[in-house]
């Protein structure tokens, strides 16, 4: 059974690198969510369906040879969908459109920076509030109606 994701809020971080779980726990650290760190597809994928998550962070290659497309695919086959943010040290203009295009929230560098990690996080967060607020059991187009919301449509 999986919590309520908003009785204690959780992020989950797709990272294989220490460094990189270092610097995401010493920036988010100062507020109270729970982070899950996970270094496979397989990991993720257990952990997204034994709780809710506000928003999920990956790099863009995974350790176990997935890339952040699989786990956008995961996310997209569950009724509450995390904002999914894309972290890759190859953040060019291309991948960003495609990051975009195919669903993902947003795409950050490598090695990452405290603002930047912040700016997008918080905009993940607060849109999935509004996200989970528009949505009511039962209507085909709360997707749609989240995805305009989400676009400023």
């Amino acid at each position: 059974m999986r919590e309520d994701p908003l009785a204690n809020p959780a992020l989950l971080m797709v990272v294989s690198s220490i460094d990189d779980q270092t610097i995401l726990r010493s920036v988010l650290d100062q507020f109270d969510l729970d982070l899950l760190f996970a270094r496979s597809l397989e990991e993720a994928r257990t952990a997204l369906h034994e709780r809710g998550f506000k928003a999920v962070i990956s790099e863009g290659l995974l350790a176990d040879g997935h890339c952040w497309k699989d786990l956008l695919g995961e996310i997209e086959e569950m009724p509450e969908r995390p904002p999914l943010i894309v972290a890759d040290p190859q953040a060019d203009e291309r991948l960003w459109v495609e990051v975009l295009n195919l669903g993902a929230w947003d795409l950050i560098t490598k090695p990452f920076d405290a603002k930047e990690v912040l700016r997008v996080l918080s905009a993940a967060c607060g849109v999935n509030e509004y996200e989970r607020s528009i949505r009511r059991p039962g209507r085909l187009g709360s997707a749609m109606n989240a995805r305009a919301a989400r676009s400023g449509a």
